[in-house]
């Protein structure tokens, strides 16, 4: 797992006095990954500690996990403080420790890390399918991106104001036609289905979700969006963090997803720009919080979408 050096704040300093001098816990500062999530020692062992100011999402993994006694061989997964204590609160979060993955995070630009992301993540669908429990509701993919529409046409002044409307036309466009044919499937019995079956989803098939070891096996980490649903999400969204680097190299693409049995949802599902969106929301609010500059952000998106249309061309044929 990468992690970055960083100078302690008043909060981590707080947080670990508090660990060691009021809970009399042997755990130890490595680096700060991002905000309330450290890399740490336990008992001299690397672990992750994690803060979340949502109480079930961690709660849910720990239920999760404790019923799944394969998850070691597959990724990281929650474990205990002292006394088999779960969870700790403490600075408005409740905080659990993970297994330390010991890798790199994937590069979806190598063949060999897709193909090994690919076979992890079948992995997991296929042996958490043991797990009954419940699971925090959510929304169904279509109605996400959806959602994801409506933001991004809070933006549309934007385009205008960088003389760019015809980007934020074409996107658009698509955008919406791609996700009305999308919505037309039956997704109500294909939720169910996926309900009755137990089918898990990781929710979150970023690179960085991805451990790569030194025998180039993967591993997931980072559960946050653990939730049932279909199969078909986790791989349409793969598919879309595989998009970047084989656009022109359609048969690499369908030959990763050789194995997804509802290959026309799955393809209609990728050829839905919501990543695009996705990528330019982020940019749009470190724009806002003058963290990038809206011409940057807009060149990237440009680009991303003159790369991107021509799939969606080429692929129409094929539903």
């Amino acid at each position: 797992m990468k992690a970055e050096h960083r100078k302690g704040d008043s909060y981590t300093d707080r947080l670990f006095q508090w660990l060691k001098y009021e809970k009399n816990l042997p755990i130890e500062l490595v680096n700060i990954i991002k905000p309330k999530v450290y890399h740490v020692t336990y008992n001299r062992k690397p672990m992750i500690l994690k803060g979340y100011r949502r109480s079930y999402v961690l709660q849910q993994q720990i239920d999760f996990f404790s019923n799944f006694p394969k998850a070691t061989r597959i990724g990281a997964v929650p474990l205990p403080f002292k006394d088999g204590i779960p969870t700790l609160s403490k600075l408005g979060c409740e905080w659990g420790l993970f297994s330390w993955m010991t890798g790199r995070h994937a590069d979806f630009a190598d063949a060999k890390d897709r193909q090994a992301a690919v076979k992890v993540l079948e992995q997991f669908h296929r042996t958490a399918m043991d797990v009954d429990m419940f699971s925090i509701p959510k929304d169904p993919l279509y109605v996400k991106w959806e959602k994801r529409l409506d933001r991004f046409e809070d933006t549309k002044d934007v385009f205008q104001e960088y003389r760019s409307k015809r980007l934020y036309d074409e996107l658009h466009t698509c955008m919406s036609q791609q996700l009305e044919k999308f919505r037309q499937y039956n997704w109500g019995e294909i939720e169910e289905k996926a309900w009755v079956n137990h089918e898990w989803l990781h929710g979150d098939v970023a690179h960085h979700n991805f451990m790569i070891n030194h025998e180039g096996e993967a591993k997931l980490i980072d559960f946050d969006l653990l939730h049932t649903g279909p199969h078909l999400y986790d791989h349409i969204q793969l598919g879309q963090r595989f998009l970047p680097y084989l656009e022109k190299n359609r048969s690499a693409l369908f030959h990763h997803f050789s194995h997804v049995k509802e290959k026309e949802i799955w393809l209609q599902g990728v050829r839905v720009p919501a990543d695009l969106l996705r990528e330019w929301l982020y940019g749009y609010r470190r724009c806002r919080y003058e963290e990038d500059r809206y011409s940057r952000q807009i060149n990237k998106l440009n680009r991303a979408w003159e790369s991107r249309k021509v799939f969606v061309r080429y692929t129409e044929h094929m539903l």
